[in-house]
C-alpha cells in the first residue's frame, strides 16, 4: 500500500510522526516531510519549508517554488493508493483535486482548515472532495456533520497534543544542560522561516527592554540566525534537549509565543503566556475584515474567552507591558493556569494518538 502523506507545517509533521512511528510497516510511506518523519522512515519528496507561509503578502514570494513543488509532488503521487492532506488548503486543496483525476482511490484529509474562522466554503470543497475528514477541535465536528454522506465521513478522536505535550527531562537536569537557573522567559518566535525573520528583530528590541534571562527553543535550520541575532538568549533545539519546546515551556515562569499552535502547547503545558504576531500591516487590514472569530488564538478560542493576551503587530513596550504583568502577578498567571486546566478535557483527554494510530490503519487498509 503506497500512501502520501502531505503536510504543510511542523505542527502536522509532528502529529503525523507520533501517530505513524508505528504500526504502519506494511505501508510505503512517502511525503512533505520535516526531519522527524523522515526519521521514521517516511521518504521524502520535498520539504515542508518549502511550502510553509502565513499571510496575504508573505505568501507572493514562495509562490515559484511552491509551484515546482506542486509538479514535483504530483508526479510521486501517481501510482499512490491512498493521500493523507494535512491542513495547508492552498496546497492541499489543489493537490487533492489532482490526486482525484489521477486515480487515487482514497483521500483522508487530516486536520480540517479553520472553516469556522474563514472562507467557510472550503467546508463543502472537502466533502466533494475526500473520502474521511479527521477534525482535531471539538467544534469543527458540527460544521461537518451535515455534509457527511455515504461517500464522505468525519471523524473527531480528540487533539494529539493531549498526549505530546510533556517535558523531555527533568527540570534539575534540563537547566544544568541548558546553563540557566531561576526564573526565565521561553520564546518561541515562530516555526516558519518568515515568522522567525519577521519576529527576531521585534524580539530583539523586547529583550534590549525587559532583559530578562531566556530560552528559545527552536528548529536546527533557524538555530544560527536566532543566536546572531537574539544575543545573551539560550538557544536549544532537539540536538542539546529533547522535547526542546515541550521542556522549555513547561519549566519556564512565563512564555512570549508567535500566535499558532504553539499557544495551544503552552496551555497544555500549563504555561502563564502572551502571544503575539507580525505580518504585512496590509495582510492584517484585510484579516480583519475576513476573519469571523473574536479571537486569534487557540486557547481563547476553545475556551471562548480571552484568557491569552492577543497582540498584533505590537511595538516592542506591548511586548514588554504583556510579558511584565504576568511575570509580576502570581494571581494573573495562577488565572490562566486555572482556564488552562479545561482544555485538556475539551480536547478528548488522553489516549489520542492511540486512537488516531488505529483509525489511520483502518482507513489505510482497503
Amino acid at each position: 500500500m503506497k500512501v502520501f502523506i502531505s503536510v504543510g507545517d511542523r505542527s502536522s509533521a509532528n502529529y503525523v510522526r507520533a501517530i505513524f512511528e508505528k504500526g504502519f510497516e506494511e505501508f510505503e510511506l512517502f511525503g512533505i516531510t520535516d526531519e522527524g518523519m523522515e526519521g521514521i522512515g517516511i521518504r521524502s519528496v520535498a520539504k515542508v519549508e518549502e511550502i510553509s507561509a502565513v499571510g496575504l503578502f508573505e505568501v507572493l514570494p514562495k509562490i515559484p517554488k511552491v509551484f515546482l513543488v506542486f509538479r514535483r509532488v504530483l508526479e510521486a503521487l501517481k501510482g499512490c493508493d491512498a493521500l493523507v492532506a494535512c491542513d495547508a488548503p492552498g496546497f492541499n486543496l489543489r493537490l487533492i483535486r489532482e490526486a482525484r483525476r489521477i486515480g487515487v482511490k482514497r483521500v483522508v484529509y487530516f486536520i480540517s482548515p479553520q472553516v469556522w474562522a474563514w472562507r467557510p466554503e472550503r467546508a463543502k470543497v472537502i466533502a466533494e472532495l475526500c473520502d474521511h475528514l479527521i477534525v482535531i477541535l471539538p467544534f469543527e465536528v458540527e460544521i461537518y456533520r451535515p455534509l457527511e454522506s455515504e461517500s464522505f465521513k468525519v471523524h473527531y478522536l480528540g487533539h494529539p497534543l493531549v498526549d505530546l505535550v510533556k517535558p523531555g527531562m527533568e527540570s534539575e537536569g534540563f537547566r544544568e544542560r541548558v546553563g540557566i537557573s531561576g526564573d526565565f522567559l521561553n520564546l518561541m518566535p515562530g516555526s516558519r522561516w518568515g515568522e522567525v525573520r519577521r519576529h527576531v528583530p521585534l524580539l530583539r528590541e523586547f529583550l534590549k527592554r525587559t532583559r530578562l534571562r531566556s530560552v528559545v527553543p527552536t528548529f536546527p535550520p533557524f538555530r544560527d540566525f536566532i543566536s546572531r541575532n537574539l544575543e545573551g538568549a539560550k538557544v536549544i533545539t532537539e540536538e542539546e534537549v529533547p522535547l526542546p519546546a515541550y521542556t522549555s515551556m513547561t519549566y519556564s515562569k512565563v512564555s512570549l509565543i508567535a500566535s499558532g499552535t504553539a499557544s495551544l502547547e503552552a496551555s497544555l503545558s500549563g504555561s502563564p503566556h502572551a502571544v503575539f504576531y507580525k505580518v504585512n500591516p496590509i495582510t492584517l487590514w484585510i484579516g480583519r475584515r475576513i476573519v469571523k472569530t473574536d479571537f486569534v488564538s487557540l486557547p481563547n478560542i476553545i475556551l471562548g474567552k480571552k484568557v491569552v493576551p492577543e497582540l498584533l503587530n505590537p511595538s516592542p513596550e506591548e511586548l514588554e507591558r504583556a510579558v511584565l504583568e504576568l511575570w509580576e502577578s502570581e494571581k494573573k498567571r495562577n488565572a490562566q493556569r486555572e482556564a488552562f486546566s479545561e482544555i485538556k478535557e475539551k480536547l478528548g483527554g488522553s489516549g489520542v494518538v492511540e486512537r488516531l494510530r488505529h483509525l489511520f490503519e483502518e482507513l489505510l487498509s482497503f
